[in-house]
């Protein structure tokens, strides 16, 4: 029986460049992907006014790549549901006191991330042009935890997608009454220059 030639160029199989002499894995294909977290805790949970919590501001040069968000929240006195929605939007608020968090890389070589995660100290008003592209409950008992995750990771979901500065994607708290309550939140994105 004739064999089936393969269906590459010339019939050629592409050389393994991430393969040794041997043909052991070099590295991982998820190695060559300049990856960042950005984490921070202790914000606080607004009790008086819906507001944006946490915001990814695409970059002027790289495309980026949200890949996972989750946010969670301890609540001291009183139990709380927070609905949470995740605005895609065109611009970051324009209202707020606005933190920058600092991005950690998940290997030490990859150049200085280029996205923007603000968290904010005071009520921040949704950006403008915003569309709900996500929403979920943020549920919590008296002194419990609890956490949302949007994760565009598994089952070989589209990570969101943010082509430049004025592509924003934001987790908007929409209860306007809340206990007293701390949140935090953890992002992982990449980037690249396609």
């Amino acid at each position: 029986m004739p064999s089936i030639p393969i269906n590459f160029q010339n019939n050629v199989i592409p050389p393994m460049s991430n393969l040794d002499a041997t043909g052991r894995v070099l590295v991982t294909t998820e190695g060559n992907k300049n990856t960042y977290r950005y984490a921070s805790v202790g914000n606080t949970l607004y009790s008086t006014a819906a507001a944006v919590l946490v915001e990814i501001q695409g970059s002027a040069t790289m495309t980026v790549r949200v890949k996972r968000i989750s946010i969670w929240s301890i609540v001291a006195a009183t139990a709380i549901e927070a609905d949470l929605t995740l605005l895609r939007c065109t611009a970051i608020s324009a209202s707020g006191s606005a933190t920058a968090i600092t991005a950690g890389k998940h290997d030490k070589s990859d150049p200085g991330a280029t996205a923007l995660v603000n968290t904010y100290a005071a009520a921040a008003l949704a950006g403008t042009g915003h569309a709900i592209i996500g929403a979920a409950p943020l549920s919590l008992g008296v002194l419990a935890c609890s956490a949302t995750v949007w994760d565009f990771c598994r089952s070989c979901d589209k990570p969101l997608i943010l082509r430049g500065t004025g592509d924003v994607i934001q987790v908007y708290n929409n209860t306007l009454t809340l206990g007293t309550a701390t949140y935090g939140f953890e992002i992982e994105t990449e980037e690249d220059n396609s």
